[in-house]
């Protein structure tokens, strides 16, 4: 099974804002293994300039997105796996289908809310406070590659039951999707 890890940087949070930095983090799932295969970012320059509240998140300039755009055939590498994981997977999904529409009907999978993390004794999910609760180093927060292969690895962990978070991802149904 081709599961891809996801996640995007963005110019804001409002409905005229757009992608800035996608990045992919490609897992190959067996019946006994999970493995990380591949990941890639790429910046964009489509959209407005980032808000202020969002550069000081991600901290990513105009000048270095200038004249930069996601290969397609990165996004394309969507259309073959069977599941879509995001953190906040309704945010980056409906980020990245502003870039390619396509994207809105693929099989998401959402690990904010469709992981048990109360049955592990955690009540806040933000992605940096999983990642350092389960010792996952990043060298940046906030940039699309280290965020997507932090949750890839995050979803390789065990679970209470000595299951992989990724296999409660697989178990449950689909995310609904956003209109």
């Amino acid at each position: 099974m081709r599961i891809a890890v996801v996640d995007t940087e963005t110019s804001g949070t409002g409905p005229e804002d757009r992608m800035i930095e996608f990045g992919l983090v490609m897992v190959e799932r067996t019946r006994q293994h999970a493995n990380i295969m591949w990941g890639h970012s790429a910046l964009h320059e489509e959209g407005p300039p980032s808000t202020p509240d969002a550069f000081g998140v991600h901290g990513i300039s105009e000048e270095l997105r200038q004249g930069k755009t996601v290969p397609r055939a990165l996004i394309d590498q969507l259309k073959d796996v069977e599941l879509v994981v995001a953190h906040n997977a309704s945010f980056d999904r409906a980020m990245l289908r502003r870039t390619a529409a396509w994207t809105n009907a693929l099989p998401w999978r959402c690990s904010v809310r469709q992981i048990k993390w109360r049955r592990e004794n955690i009540s806040f999910v933000a992605l940096s406070s999983l990642l350092d609760r389960y010792k996952i180093h990043r060298n940046r927060e906030h940039r699309a590659l280290d965020d997507a292969l932090g949750l890839a690895k995050l979803m390789l962990h065990r679970d209470r039951t000595g299951n992989m978070f990724l296999d409660q991802l697989v178990a449950t149904g689909e995310l609904k999707q956003d209109a």
